[in-house]
């Protein structure tokens, strides 16, 4: 299980400038005035600071427990100005509530939320696994209507074997799968002779499932836990940022602060090819076989 934040940070790593820094423990800042101290950014030296990026606070420490008093309001604000010397960030508009000693911020080159988020969720439906389902049989001689079950099975395609079985899975049966008036349906698997269960096994979007149970909204929140491979994952919201947002991307990209759209198609396919369902090769009965007693 992997969280959605630690989803968004691993994306925001490869969509540009990413890093992470914490308020100033020893002197905290109780002002509300737009800005930050942050020791881990001090140096003396001229470099690239965190001008221009987000800072998003996740309402988390340093040492991953909750801030106390955590203001949504503060959850994302642009920095403007950055004094190396003292670790200062100054950002666009007040705090509604200053940081907490040792709280932690993301800096992000896309928004947290109008960009970062999307290409994440976009991402996620990128992502799929195997899973095997109950599939009711309303009408002895009807199909089966998988879409009103499992809202998110809209495609046949999804659908990659049907088994007969009592209490489990058996047999493999011969199935059809097609569209009807914006569902799928499931043929050549009822009738006078079809056993009483009948299981699908369909590819699941990543999203579908969130915190170990069936969702139709998706992850909405930070510590929403996601069943999907990291990387898996992160490549598909990679590819995705330079679909939805290529001038931010193209603009990173120029300075060599992140990989190119090829490279980043590239890395997508080799993390299908390794986490990705594999293509079917099972091979069925023509006709239903009984089952034991």
């Amino acid at each position: 299980m992997i969280t959605l934040a630690h989803l968004e940070q691993e994306v925001a790593r490869r969509t540009g400038p990413f890093f992470q820094a914490a308020q100033d423990s020893s002197v905290p800042t109780t002002s509300t005035t737009g800005s930050a101290y942050m020791p881990g950014l001090r140096s003396s030296a001229v470099l690239g600071g965190p001008e221009n990026l987000w800072l998003l606070r996740r309402g988390v420490l340093s040492d991953g427990s909750p801030v106390a008093a955590y203001n949504p309001q503060d959850r994302t604000r642009m920095v403007q100005s950055f004094d190396a010397s003292a670790g200062r960030v100054v950002i666009d508009r007040n705090w509604y509530r200053a940081m907490d000693p040792s709280e932690l911020a993301d800096f992000t080159h896309l928004h947290p939320d109008q960009e970062l988020r999307q290409a994440v969720l976009a991402g996620l439906r990128r992502c799929f696994s195997e899973d095997t389902l109950p599939a009711l049989i309303t009408s002895g001689y009807g199909d089966i209507d998988l879409t009103y079950q499992y809202p998110w099975i809209t495609n046949p395609s999804q659908v990659t074997r049907v088994q007969y079985g009592w209490y489990k899975p058996y047999a493999d049966a011969p199935f059809e799968a097609t569209m009807q008036q914006g569902h799928v349906m499931l043929r050549g698997t009822s009738g006078s002779t079809a056993p009483a269960n009948v299981w699908a096994t369909a590819l699941r979007p990543a999203w579908t499932w969130v915190n170990g149970t069936e969702s139709l909204s998706g992850p909405v929140d930070d510590n929403d836990q996601l069943d999907v491979d990291l990387d898996y994952a992160a490549s598909a919201g990679h590819i995705e940022a330079w679909h939805l947002f290529p001038s931010h991307m193209y603009a990173a990209a120029a300075g060599n602060l992140q990989a190119t759209q090829e490279m980043a198609a590239r890395e997508f396919t080799r993390q299908s090819l390794i986490y990705g369902p594999a293509p079917t090769n099972r091979i069925g009965f023509s006709e239903v076989v009984s089952l034991p007693l």
